[in-house]
């Protein structure tokens, strides 16, 4: 029994050593060749509801309210082979390398539906509206501190 122990111990102190026994300095022409990936991907199903948007107008003739109520969205989805990216990219700005958290939008199709419009707070509904399709493919969106 104590025999194993020792070869266990001695196996595991002797692995640092294995493991950077084969480690070799790569000159400029051997980094060349060698690519590297950091950032984020996100991917997923989205949907959610809310239950109004209110815009209130306080003008001098009076307060009124504009409401649209059973806001939902549906059906956007960003697939696993072409996520939301997120990544550190250094621009230029005004001649100063400045490192900005870039977020890249794939394309991401969905609907946005809304139940009623209601001008005031209790008036009949104008109706509804729906917003299909919508796709904001390309898009970057890029955020620094100054």
């Amino acid at each position: 029994m104590k025999l194993n122990q020792l070869a266990l111990a001695a196996a595991v102190l002797a692995a640092p050593f294995m493991a950077q026994a084969d480690l070799r300095a790569l000159d400029d022409a051997s980094l060349a060749g060698i690519s590297g990936q950091d950032g984020i991907s996100i991917a997923g199903d989205f949907n959610g509801t809310i239950g109004a948007i209110v815009y209130t107008d306080n003008d001098a003739s009076g307060s009124g309210t504009l409401r649209l109520e059973n806001v939902s969205m549906t059906g956007f989805s960003i697939t696993d082979d072409n996520p939301l990216m997120i990544d550190v990219v250094t621009t230029d700005i005004s001649g100063t390398a400045t490192d900005q958290l870039q977020i890249t939008l794939p394309e991401m199709t969905g609907q946005v539906s809304i139940g009623a419009i209601r001008v005031g707070d209790t008036g009949a509904s104008l109706g509804s509206l729906a917003i299909i399709d919508q796709n904001m493919a390309g898009t970057q969106l890029r955020i620094w501190g100054h």
